[in-house]
């Protein structure tokens, strides 16, 4: 004989007293006519000892309730849903204190508490934008740029053909990067925001401020952003960038004198540098020693040093050779003129000329040209704008032969924390093209991008940013929650900027109504994670995903034959499928599980699609909610139809879960011989004494999911077959009790007493 008791242990024992008071047990219970004890009669009167035996267990027991029989050697375990009663004996102490009970904990399901722990990292991750990435919004906002197709975005002309545009610059900055990444990295992003820069319009400060970025930022980095040779190309673009800067202002003051000027047809620097001098824009000063064509010969050579023509200033050189009180200055430049660099002995030469010529120098062009090549001397008088200031910082550690990160990092010091904002920006944040220029020329990125978001420049901040990190150039935190700059603690001039929140920051305007713009942004920012260790990027696509509902356009979707359709996904990604799936798992722990399993499929993933439903239904059956079995069913056999790869175990499993909601449908609809059929089909259950010792045997093959649901399966099958011997019964009894006894069950029915 069967035993029950592992079944009977999920139902309520007063639901259990409930069914035992039935009339139709209690009638049928008493009656003791051997010659008339049939099926039903031998059913109904275990069942009442099986129940009345789990009602005394229930009653009489606070352990859990053991089965050993049905569910293998080990069984399961079932708290009792019975709270214990304590009198006041036993809750108050000796002293008349009340005596806390010891608390009942029930067995910690390690797979809901993983499920609960992945939820709150869900929820944690989309939190993480709206946070800890936005905790100082922009100085000055801005107005988004409507959302846009691809196919509206300006032509090669620069004309726009939508004209619901609010920021141009926005949209265009925007399309180049998407260019950009749609190439996979193959076309120049430099080149690309040169176009952004022109076709947008871009003049004035911060015209100014782009050319100060891609003077230096034109080639990536070939070693560590702190590396000495990193250092000394920063310093080589800067310096040639001033130069050519001085070299454009001599030609402008020029061509607006003509006639002064005088230039005619010479060529090259030192023409330019004639007519220049011809026009007598500087106050007057006393030259020393010679002269070349009517000018001072220190004034001509400085000037061709400062435009970058060390050949144009060796010329004017061989007239000065025959002063020996400047013989070594006029050495040292000639030897940077062919080598570039100072050589090591001729500079520790040049440091005594001047200590012993300091005193009686008068030629302020003369002292300005000892400052460019030791640096740290008195040349104010030449230091008169911000780039021949910094020329004059710059220039010195460009010829140094032992050029050090420290010597470096004192020009730094000097720009951002000596003088630092209140000095270049003493008129307001409308200075901020200063400051900016001060800090990118002595290499303080972090410090310029920051100024620029600050100061509410944010087109211009972010596409800096991404400029510079694409070239290898940007410090970047540690930290994802970090503010946006980072200031290294034990060294002032080095900051680290926080790209996640700079970029966040900046989309947050436009992510909800141009998705695909939003992710050109979110891309760059994959390998950064957030703080529970998810990429941002994967996070940022599944929070799209979420708010949005655009899952076909993002994504991709399923063809009727289980194919793949692209999605705006695959323009960043050859294998987008891990992103897609860690949208599904998002989707999976917000319960909706329709939509997680379609995004299983796309990814690729059905043993996970299969996981996904066997749990639901498994759950769904034990709640016992016909409507969402039967939802749950229908997406079962749509995806038993395009799965592919699924594993088999897993598959088995869902399509047993299927048949036992059919089952459980059949037992609902009270049809107990299709019921007993498919029970009897998928032997889960023994029917009869011959087949529980092979089940049993059996029972560590059968799927955990499956194995939760028997317990309801069991009630559901024997109440349907129960009601049908009943309803059998009393059929029988009203035809007359010499009937003959007809039942579902099999001859060899153990329950069948045969007349002697």
């Amino acid at each position: 004989m069967l035993n029950f008791a592992e079944i009977l242990g999920r139902v309520d024992h007063q639901g259990l007293a409930a069914v035992l008071g039935n009339s139709l047990f209690q009638g049928h219970a008493t009656a003791e006519n051997s010659k008339n004890f049939t099926v039903r009669n031998g059913v109904e009167q275990e069942l009442s000892g099986i129940l009345g035996g789990s009602e005394g267990n229930w009653d009489r027991q606070a352990q859990p309730v053991q089965g050993k029989m049905m569910f293998g050697e080990r069984g399961i375990e079932i708290p009792s849903r019975q709270p214990t009663a304590h009198s006041s004996e036993d809750t108050l102490t000796e002293e008349g204190i009340a005596k806390v009970p010891e608390a009942v904990i029930d067995d910690v399901d390690e797979e809901e508490l993983d499920e609960d722990i992945a939820r709150v990292k869900v929820e944690t991750d989309r939190a993480f934008f709206n946070h800890m990435l936005l905790v100082r919004p922009a100085a000055v906002p801005l107005n988004p740029a409507l959302a846009m197709e691809r196919d509206d975005l300006p032509l090669n002309n620069g004309t726009f053909v939508n004209k619901n545009i609010n920021d141009r610059r926005e949209l265009l900055f925007g399309d180049k990067l998407h260019k950009y990444l749609k190439s996979q990295g193959k076309k120049n992003l430099i080149e690309l925001m040169k176009e952004a820069i022109e076709e947008s319009g871009t003049d004035g400060a911060l015209s100014d401020v782009w050319n100060d970025v891609t003077s230096v930022l034109h080639r990536k980095t070939v070693s560590d952003r702190d590396d000495v040779t990193t250092t000394a190309n920063l310093l080589e673009d800067a310096c040639k960038y001033l130069q050519n800067v001085f070299s454009e202002h001599m030609q402008t003051v020029v061509e607006r004198n003509l006639e002064v000027a005088e230039r005619g047809g010479i060529p090259g620097t030192r023409g330019l540098v004639n007519a220049y001098l011809k026009v007598g824009t500087e106050e007057p000063f006393t030259p020393e020693d010679d002269s070349i064509d009517g000018m001072p010969t220190w004034q001509v050579t400085y000037h061709c040093v400062r435009a970058g023509d060390m050949q144009a200033a060796a010329e004017t050189l061989n007239r000065l050779k025959s002063f020996s009180q400047c013989a070594t200055l006029v050495a040292s430049l000639n030897h940077v003129a062919k080598h570039k660099k100072l050589d090591a002995e001729l500079k520790k030469k040049l440091k005594v000329e001047w200590r012993h010529n300091v005193g009686h120098i008068k030629d302020k062009y003369k002292r300005a040209l000892y400052a460019a090549l030791l640096g740290g001397l008195e040349s104010a008088a030449l230091a008169d704008t911000l780039e021949n200031w910094i020329w004059f910082k710059l220039h010195p550690l460009h010829v140094d032969p032992q050029l050090t990160p420290l010597l470096f990092q004192e020009v730094q010091k000097a720009v951002s924390i000596d003088y630092g904002e209140q000095y270049f920006m003493s008129n307001g944040k409308s200075d901020f093209q200063y400051y900016f220029t001060a800090l990118w020329l002595s290499g303080q990125f972090e410090r310029a991008i920051y100024l620029l978001h600050e100061c509410g420049q944010r087109v211009d901040s972010v596409h800096v940013a991404i400029l510079a990190h694409k070239l290898g150039y940007l410090r970047m935190s540690e930290k994802s929650t970090d503010e946006m700059l980072v200031v290294d603690q034990n060294d002032a001039t080095k900051c680290h900027l926080n790209l996640a929140r700079l970029i966040v920051a900046y989309t947050k305007n436009f992510e909800l109504i141009d998705v695909p713009r939003s992710l050109d942004y979110w891309f760059l920012l994959k390998g950064i994670t957030t703080p529970t260790g998810s990429d941002v990027f994967e996070m940022a696509v599944s929070r799209a995903v979420y708010l949005t509902g655009q899952s076909d356009a993002i994504l991709g979707k399923l063809t009727p034959d289980g194919r793949r359709e692209k999605g705006l996904i695959d323009e960043y990604l050859d294998d987008p499928s891990e992103v897609i799936c860690r949208v599904a798992s998002d989707t999976e722990l917000t319960g909706e599980w329709d939509q997680a399993v379609g995004l299983y499929l796309l990814a690729s993933k059905a043993t996970n699609a299969a996981k996904l439903l066997a749990s639901e239904i498994s759950e769904t059956l034990r709640a016992d909610n016909k409507e969402k079995i039967a939802e749950l069913v229908h997406v079962a056999e749509q995806f038993k139809a395009v799965q592919r790869g699924c594993q088999a175990s897993e598959y088995a499993t869902l399509s047993l879960l299927v048949d036992l909601a059919v089952l459980f449908d059949h037992c609902r609809n009270e049809e107990a011989e299709t019921a007993h059929a498919i029970s009897t089909q998928l032997r889960l259950i023994p029917t009869e004494p011959d087949q529980v010792t092979v089940i049993v045997n059996e029972f560590h093959m059968v799927p955990q999911k499956v194995r939760e649901v028997l317990p309801d399966t069991c009630l559901h099958l024997m109440k349907c077959l129960v009601d049908h011997c009943i309803r059998l019964s009393t059929t029988q009894s009203s035809r007359g009790s010499n009937a003959a006894n007809t039942s579902m069950f099999s001859s060899s029915n153990k329950y069948v007493k045969q007349e002697l």
